[in-house]
């Protein structure tokens, strides 16, 4: 009796939101006391439903698409140069109970707008932009053509408290990737688009052959080919793009470098080892047995090295707090014992 009092309770408190537009925090908690039947029948969405997408207007006016779930400091996840932000959301569930992560879709990407006028300095404004939104510490992890529109933030805000890169290209050739641009916009062009995008992993990126057959495979496949249109113009966004290691050491943040062990782009591991030299404070670590795609593949393994060097500090700092108090402590019952004689 109890439990159909409560349902049917909880079924009319959801009723009563549907029609009276109750927001969606109380919405959801109303849900959960729905057995996934009713959920089913009312529409309700299981738990993916607390995500939550908001729209942060760039400095230019375009309108960026950023997903976000969980609690704690914010970490803003930045996508490569093509796909969109579910390369990252399958993250979630691994760092959603320390951070509140929030993956973007870069313009010209996913949910994004985007604006005639392309530069790299606009992708490190959409990326500015995203992190003044948020409350509170925020950290931000860039991954490849994105790792350079994150590196280039840090000079245009100062709420980044710590930066991840993951491989990103900032030496690469720039003849050679030239021409491979204007190759991918004639297979565009001829309809040709997954071969499109299998140029650019081999030519470009560098990946192996096995490497690509194996992308094709994954949930991620079918955004690739749908974005690699940005991608020439991405090109020559970094052919214009120096590299200058003196500026460099004006990102004193600490930052997370990640590498693949078995990436084969010389260029990458190049930018990578530019990086270290050049950053005031640097953490270097090697994903064992990975390429320029963790992410993908060995999730666990990224989610748990994200962890550990986003929360080190705190963790020093509890320690430091704990020891205060035990000192502190100490003396007073030090003092104690002396009046009490």
């Amino acid at each position: 009796m109890k439990r159909i009092g409560l349902t049917s309770f909880a079924l009319s408190l959801a009723l009563l939101a549907m029609v009276n537009g109750t927001s969606s925090g109380v919405a959801q908690i109303q849900s959960n006391l729905l057995p996934k039947t009713r959920k089913l029948r009312l529409g309700i969405k299981h738990p993916q439903a607390s995500n939550q997408i908001i729209r942060v207007r760039s400095k230019d006016g375009t309108l960026i698409a950023v997903e976000c779930a969980g609690a704690g400091p914010s970490l803003i996840m930045v996508h490569g140069g093509i796909g969109d932000r579910t390369r990252w959301t399958p993250m979630f569930p691994l760092l959603s109970s320390r951070f509140t992560v929030c993956a973007m879709d870069r313009r010209g990407h996913g949910a994004s707008g985007d604006f005639p006028n392309y530069s790299l300095q606009k992708e490190a404004e959409d990326i500015a932009a995203v992190v003044d939104s948020r409350p509170g510490t925020v950290f931000v992890l860039g991954h490849s053509y994105g790792g350079v529109g994150a590196l280039e933030a840090t000079f245009l805000t100062k709420r980044i408290s710590k930066l991840i890169l993951y491989e990103p290209p900032l030496q690469d050739p720039v003849d050679p990737n030239l021409a491979v641009a204007e190759a991918i916009e004639r297979m565009i062009k001829n309809g040709e688009r997954e071969q499109a995008v299998a140029t650019f992993l081999r030519e470009v990126v560098k990946l192996s052959s096995s490497e690509v057959e194996a992308m094709r495979s994954r949930p991620s496949w079918p955004n690739l080919v749908a974005t690699i249109d940005s991608q020439p113009r991405q090109i020559r966004a970094l052919a214009a793009y120096k590299f200058d290691p003196k500026r460099m050491r004006m990102v004193r943040m600490p930052t997370l470098l990640l590498t693949g062990s078995e990436t084969v782009s010389p260029y990458l591991k190049q930018a990578i080892s530019s990086l270290q030299a050049s950053l005031p404070n640097p953490t270097l670590v090697v994903l064992e047995g990975q390429q320029h795609n963790a992410m993908d593949v060995a999730r666990q393994e990224v989610a748990e090295t994200i962890t550990k060097f986003l929360l080190a500090s705190a963790d020093r700092s509890e320690r430091k707090s704990h020891r205060r108090h035990n000192k502190r402590l100490q003396r007073t019952r030090l003092s104690a014992a002396v009046i009490e004689r």
